[in-house]
């Protein structure tokens, strides 16, 4: 005997009310798991300047999100808000939702930011012009500086370029210009010079205070050594040796370029004077670059 018609719609609602009790659970598993799956970093890789800022944002979700910098030294972090602080690459990373989201942020060289913490003086001697720059940036810098002396025409005479290719945060570098010279070996006549720089991010780690130089200066010779201490093979190092007068003031200038390259070795150097600055009362040595 078939089921009579209320039998067979009381099945029917047992049915449809399974149905959405199923139904109601499903989504309620699901649910969390699909708003997860939707909570987005708007960026994967991005790139700032030194000194400017970018916004990163998080979508898909209203709970509270927590930011970090893998190297606050280059960049930091504030609420999405990155800020560039020296050339190099830190990974953003924003926590929300259960969720784990990263940001890969390249830092720039600012060449207006770093140029204004480039300081340079100037001193002008018998045979040229001697600058002293000094790098106020926390990083290390770059630079290319170049002298033209002009005649009273504005033609260039000469145009002198030096350079140092890793200038550490806090340390400073001579660069020294010499005057025009003619074919006779006699001096031209300027009107003026015009000096100019040019900076960019270095590519080398620096390890100056790692060289470790010795001078017993002589009447017209100075005995120099210098050790290499800093545990790496290096590149190119310089040092500037500066000659003072009785009243302490810069008289002259020479440079060298120490042998030491070698990690834990060292060189032992007679440096000769030229004739016009014999017999200094005072003579100094400082390493411009060590790399």
């Amino acid at each position: 005997m078939s089921p009579s018609p209320y039998k067979r719609i009381k099945s029917c609602w047992k049915l449809v009310v399974l149905c959405l009790i199923i139904s109601i659970v499903v989504s309620s598993v699901q649910t969390p798991t699909s708003q997860a799956a939707s909570v987005r970093l708007n960026k994967k890789t991005a790139s700032v300047l030194v000194a400017k800022s970018i916004r990163l944002s998080v979508s898909g979700t209203k709970k509270s999100i927590k930011w970090y910098s893998s190297n606050p030294e280059v960049a930091t972090v504030s609420s999405g808000k990155v800020t560039g602080k020296q050339p190099g690459k830190t990974v953003i990373t924003a926590k929300a939702a259960g969720k784990t989201l990263k940001c890969t942020v390249t830092v720039k060289y600012n060449a207006t930011v770093a140029e204004k913490k480039i300081k340079v003086t100037k001193q002008e001697l018998s045979r040229g012009l001697l600058l002293k720059y000094t790098n106020k940036n926390s990083y290390p810098v770059s630079i290319v500086a170049t002298v033209k002396y002009r005649d009273a025409a504005n033609t260039t005479l000469t145009e002198t370029e030096e350079h140092n290719f890793c200038l550490e945060p806090g340390k400073s570098t001579w660069l020294y210009f010499p005057k025009p010279v003619g074919e006779t070996s006699n001096y031209i006549a300027y009107k003026d010079y015009k000096i100019t720089m040019k900076s960019s991010a270095s590519k080398y780690k620096g390890y100056s205070q790692d060289i470790t130089q010795w001078c017993k200066p002589d009447k017209i010779t100075a005995n120099v050594t210098a050790y290499n201490y800093s545990g790496k093979n290096l590149t190119a190092a310089k040092v500037s040796v500066l000659f003072y007068n009785k009243k302490g003031q810069v008289t002259g200038y020479m440079s060298y370029y120490p042998a030491c390259l070698q990690k834990d070795t060292h060189t032992e150097e007679v440096l000769n004077y030229p004739p016009y600055l014999s017999n200094p009362a005072k003579v100094e040595t400082f390493v411009d670059y060590a790399y």
